[in-house]
């Protein structure tokens, strides 16, 4: 399975005090709150992490079409990282999940997976959120974006009848697709 998170910087900053008191200790892990406050920018940092905590519950949604968001239930490890790009994984109950991160303008897009291999095979699509039908003008004709019961999104194949996952996020002025590869459908 797969998830993606993006969050748009600017609005994020307009949209939430992050300083106020017990903002971080309701969403992060104790070692989670040290890497933000030792960073060098402290609410990009915050906004990765949340990021990452966000894709992966979007996997968990997926499965289990529970809407139960616990941010302290998902614990956020940072790889090595540069001021663009960050990987790593989070555990969830036990089970590690793997995710990559883009700064891109002033968004932070994060994708996640089930395994590295599923992480590396996915289609990642960062975009300029411009128009509504965004993700329709991204598909052939004979592909088709749709949501489940639950809100859970698919393309679904005209021709063939085939569905598959696909993950979409949008805030504020970007949005962000993964689509699961062929061969993991």
């Amino acid at each position: 399975m797969i998830g993606n998170d993006i969050v748009d910087l600017h609005l994020a900053e307009r949209e939430s005090n992050i300083y106020r008191k017990g903002f971080l200790d309701k969403l992060f892990l104790s070692h989670e709150k040290d890497i933000i406050e030792k960073a060098v920018h402290p609410a990009t940092m915050l906004w990765l992490l949340w990021s990452c905590k966000e894709a992966v519950y979007k996997i968990i949604h997926r499965s289990t079409r529970e809407r139960k968001f616990a941010p302290q239930q998902f614990a956020c490890y940072l790889s090595p990282y540069s001021p663009a790009t960050a990987a790593g994984s989070v555990i969830y109950q036990q089970q590690a999940y793997y995710f990559q991160s883009s700064r891109i303008g002033s968004c932070i897009h994060t994708h996640a997976a089930e395994s590295p291999q599923l992480l590396h095979d996915s289609a990642v699509f960062t975009r300029y959120y411009s128009h509504p039908d965004y993700l329709q003008h991204l598909l052939p004709a004979s592909q088709v974006f749709y949501k489940d019961e639950y809100g859970i999104p698919f393309i679904h194949d005209r021709y063939t009848g085939k569905s598959w996952p696909v993950s979409v996020s949008h805030h504020g002025k970007y949005i962000g697709v993964v689509k699961m590869p062929e061969s993991h459908r």
